[in-house]
């Protein structure tokens, strides 16, 4: 079921008070922009540098968009997002609440809808029981944007059911506000149907990382992974060697389950994407043309394979707990409780370690070796907001207003509320891990095979592979490639590229 949230924000005096300890949010004009996002910054020559002053650096986060002025005399303009526990998946903000990431939302909508004259409502549609594709198909104009889950993407394209992001008028895809790298990696025969902005704010909570116990590195006489990462030594042989000095048979029954301690917890279909993105390796790849095609029968990524195995399975070092949660519980919970040194965690989910007694950081996967020139992290699903094809005229250029307009006044705004508060101030607990979280945001990568073909591949083939220690990788790949090819040829244009 589908419906509108009622009694939008009220401007009061309160409003006014918090606009002023807020962040300034953007303004119209044709003004340059004041700093370039953390989207656009690549690689990690300078890790050691950034790692140590970002958190004592004020960085000036105002952009400007060049929309000029627009009055839209008070109308309507619908916004749909599902409902997900899993990310923040909110839109509009109903009232000040003294948090964060609320309050710079209802500051930025607020904005907007004091700059531009216009009321944006947020609709809600519950996550898996509803599509609004079906909305769209039957005709559908409630809606000027939606929010798209991954996974229903191809669909969305096949059935031509959205206005590409490169045909979207008054967007500009080069601004700072616009990830320009994630952006990249979506683009299929040399088309963008969808683009992901500062608006998107769920790109950061399903942005992935590793944390450590901290008093386990220091009992264990471990070296210190900040060093390591900003050293650029922080590699899978590295971690592996410190994973291999904390395994225990802690109750000595010859038997290792959930009451010993291990090197690493997860979930098992999270692990090998985690690593082959740190890596630096993608399963999907883009040919010359732009074209996708399933790249796992490589040297580069056969050996990277074998490694991954190596350091999950072979003295213990890595409990798998398969669960229906991507982050399981119990693998929260051993972490609380000293079990594992290492676990791969969602930013969302970071924080609800705070309670934490024993002191945990916040690092980047690494790399395959040293001679990898940077980090990569883990996008591990992107949910990005489209116009349907059913809004056209003068409601399209509209509608491409109100998208540039909320990217630019997202990442002034709710972006350094999210980035700087509610994570540097609470999840991360000290600068060195501050440090981190750059280095982690500014690198950050989608690959096709974990995303829109997550079912077929990551669920599916890989994680077969993984959870039988395959390591005939390459024998495998021709037949699955074959196969992957048919499944890539579908998405529009693939076929004419070719």
């Amino acid at each position: 079921m589908i419906y509108k949230e009622n009694d939008m924000k009220k401007r009061t005096l309160a409003l006014i008070l918090a606009a002023l300890m807020l962040l300034s949010s953007c303004s119209s004009g044709t003004g340059e922009e004041t700093k370039a996002p953390s989207s656009e910054k690549k690689g990690t020559e300078k890790t050691e540098e950034s790692a140590e002053t970002a958190a004592e650096t004020e960085e000036d986060t105002s952009y400007k968009d060049d929309l000029g002025e627009h009055n839209y005399n008070g109308e309507s303009f619908g916004i749909m997002t599902f409902e997900n526990q899993n990310f923040h998946y909110a839109v509009t903000a109903e009232e000040m609440l003294a948090l964060p990431i609320n309050d710079a939302m209802y500051k930025a909508t607020s904005d907007i809808e004091d700059r531009f004259n216009i009321d944006l409502e947020q609709v809600l549609y519950p996550d898996f029981s509803d599509d609004p594709r079906t909305a769209v198909m039957a005709g559908d104009t409630s809606s000027d944007l939606i929010r798209m889950r991954c996974g229903t993407d191809v669909s969305w394209w096949q059935q031509n059911l959205l206005v590409t992001a490169d045909e979207v008028p008054n967007i500009d895809l080069d601004k700072p506000y616009w990830d320009k790298g994630v952006n990249e990696s979506l683009t299929i025969a040399g088309k963008q149907f969808v683009a992901m902005s500062a608006f998107d704010l769920c790109t950061y909570d399903l942005t992935f990382a590793l944390i450590f116990n901290k008093d386990m590195i220091t009992n264990h006489s471990l070296e210190n992974p900040y060093e390591l990462v900003n050293n650029g030594k922080w590699t899978m042989d590295k971690m592996n060697d410190m994973m291999l000095t904390v395994v225990s048979d802690l109750d000595g029954n010859g038997m290792f389950d959930e009451n010993d301690r291990y090197g690493y917890v997860s979930h098992p279909k999270m692990v090998s994407p985690g690593f082959w993105i740190g890596a630096g390796l993608k399963i999907i790849e883009k040919d010359e043309n732009d074209v996708p095609y399933l790249a796992i029968s490589t040297e580069q990524f056969t050996a990277f394979w074998d490694k991954l195995l190596d350091v999950t399975y072979s003295n213990n070092q890595y409990y798998g707990i398969d669960e229906a949660a991507d982050i399981p519980p119990t693998a929260r919970k051993m972490f609380s409780e000293g079990k594992a040194l290492f676990m791969d965690m969602s930013f969302f989910f970071i924080e609800e370690l705070r309670e934490m007694e024993t002191d945990f950081g916040i690092i980047p996967y690494p790399k395959y070796d040293e001679n990898q020139s940077s980090y990569a992290t883990r996008l591990c699903y992107y949910m990005p907001t489209v116009v349907p094809i059913t809004i056209t005229g003068e409601r399209l250029d509209r509608a491409g207003v109100m998208l540039e307009a909320l990217a630019c006044v997202y990442a002034s705004n709710v972006i350094p509320a999210y980035y700087e508060i509610a994570l540097k101030t609470k999840a991360a607990r000290d600068e060195k891990s501050q440090g981190m979280l750059d280095i982690i945001f500014n690198n950050r990568v989608i690959d096709l095979g974990d995303s829109t073909f997550c079912g077929e591949l990551r669920d599916g083939a890989m994680r077969q592979l993984f959870d039988s220690k395959n390591n005939t990788l390459a024998s495998r790949a021709k037949s699955l490639e074959k196969i992957m090819k048919i499944k890539l040829s579908e998405l529009p244009g693939v076929g004419d590229a070719e």
